[in-house]
């Protein structure tokens, strides 16, 4: 079969997708612009699944750019339902999953990411799922009115597990919790948010996670999951490798299990080791690959951490608009640079608001106080932030992310309380050049 040649291509239909066209066309290009899409709607903003599978929100929210007029008003030419199965970064070729093949002028790859589930036996069940894609919400707010009505017609409260104590995790366990559903976060680690959160602000969260009627099953490991009678039983045992402690073993029926334990970037159609990889693609600050004119943007993108100085995937909704904005200006000529990915996220944990940036863990000291329910952690490595937790109160969100931009050093300050390293932080920022 021969190749029809193209010029701009876009693999993906998410935010990092939507805002590279967005920024060509607002760069002044006018050409032919191609977009490969494996799912057959609009772009979809993952952070809203959950609250579409609670009935939260209604369909339409979960597309912020709109149906499929956005393809029409940006003179997209959108190959929706089409799979990408393989593209040769060399030749600049793509070939799609019915045998059609292209050539393309330059190429972005966004196709975001996948769930990852972990290898427990019977995580295939009826009634275990993931929540990633649109057709994960479908699937699980479908899953979430039968057994509510099930359980109710057999007079006792729905319940659900939720496998991971994430960011995802704890949100879904929120959603389904308002639902009227009871929960239960079953974690590996004995902290819940283990990647991002210091032990006290961990430990305020789970008490607060605990007096919202949420169950938390920490340093667990599941072992199997096996439909029982149009339910789930789940068996469970201690994480700790070598430890006799048997607090964490036991088993449990559901009607619903929610797998929250993480994701990988969709990159498969790439021959392996002809791109720059790690957990993602390596990106330099225009959003370019190690191969000339791919470049790649959101949750498949591995870019620098400007805190850190190391590149990371940083799989947030915001991250993935900004890097796909530099892609988008870039390849149409437009001279862009992204200056660098800190993780930051903000989100409800029962009722209270949370905020993390940067990291808890590359730190030589941090600096927590408690107010009411809430508390502050900043964490600083030689004189200079590293990373914070907020909870309760994240209104100095935004003056911190700003701090680990900027490196903010604290050195100088008399900082032996977090009042007195917030206000340090607050006037660097303020008068920084």
């Amino acid at each position: 079969m021969s190749r029809q040649p193209l010029d701009l291509v876009i693999v993906g239909n998410g935010a990092a997708a939507a805002e590279a066209a967005l920024a060509m066309r607002g760069a002044g290009y006018q050409g032919e612009l191609d977009l490969f899409a494996d799912n057959p709607h609009p772009p979809y903003n993952p952070m809203l699944g959950s609250y579409y599978a609670s009935g939260a929100i209604p369909v339409q929210r979960c597309f912020p750019y709109g149906g499929s007029e956005f393809y029409h008003r940006y003179r997209i030419r959108a190959h929706l339902d089409t799979r990408v199965a393989r593209i040769d970064p060399a030749e600049r070729n793509l070939t799609t999953a019915d045998g059609s093949r292209y050539t393309y002028r330059k190429c972005l790859v966004a196709s975001g990411a996948s769930t990852v589930f972990p290898p427990v036996p019977g995580l295939d069940s009826p009634g275990v799922l993931g929540l990633r894609s649109f057709d994960d919400a479908v699937k699980l707010r479908g899953a979430v009115a039968a057994v509510t009505a099930r359980a109710a017609a057999d007079s006792r409260p729905a319940s659900a597990l939720v496998l991971g104590a994430s960011f995802a995790g704890i949100k879904v366990a929120g959603v389904l919790r308002q639902a009227g559903m009871n929960v239960c976060i079953v974690e590996r680690e004995e902290i819940v948010l283990p990647l991002v959160v210091h032990p006290e602000c961990a430990h305020a969260i789970q008490r607060h996670l605990r007096d919202s009627g949420h169950v938390l099953r920490l340093g667990t490991a599941l072992e199997t999951v096996e439909a029982a009678a149009g339910r789930l039983r789940a068996r469970f045992r201690s994480a700790t490798e070598g430890d006799n402690d048997t607090r964490s073993a036991g088993e449990e029926e559901t009607d619903l299990l929610v797998v929250c334990t993480g994701s990988r970037p969709s990159v498969g159609f790439l021959p392996v080791g002809e791109v720059a990889a790690e957990t993602g693609l390596m990106v330099d600050e225009h959003m370019q690959t190690s191969v000339p004119d791919l470049f790649a943007a959101g949750d498949v993108a591995q870019a620098l951490d400007p805190v850190s100085g190391v590149h990371e995937v940083v799989a947030l909704w915001s991250n993935a608009r900004r890097q796909g904005r530099v892609a988008g200006f870039n390849m149409a000529g437009v001279h862009a640079e992204h200056p660098g990915s800190i993780p930051c996220n903000v989100q409800h944990v029962g009722d209270l608001l949370f905020a993390s940036g940067g990291s808890m863990r590359e730190c030589d000291r941090v600096d927590v106080t408690s107010v009411g329910h809430g508390l502050t952690a900043l964490a600083f490595k030689g004189g200079r932030l590293a990373g914070f937790n907020l909870l309760g109160d994240v209104q100095p969100a935004g003056i911190l992310v700003q701090a680990l931009a900027r490196g903010a050093d604290i050195s100088g300050a008399d900082a032996d309380t977090v009042e007195a390293c917030m206000r340090r932080i607050t006037w660097t920022s303020m008068n920084a050049n």
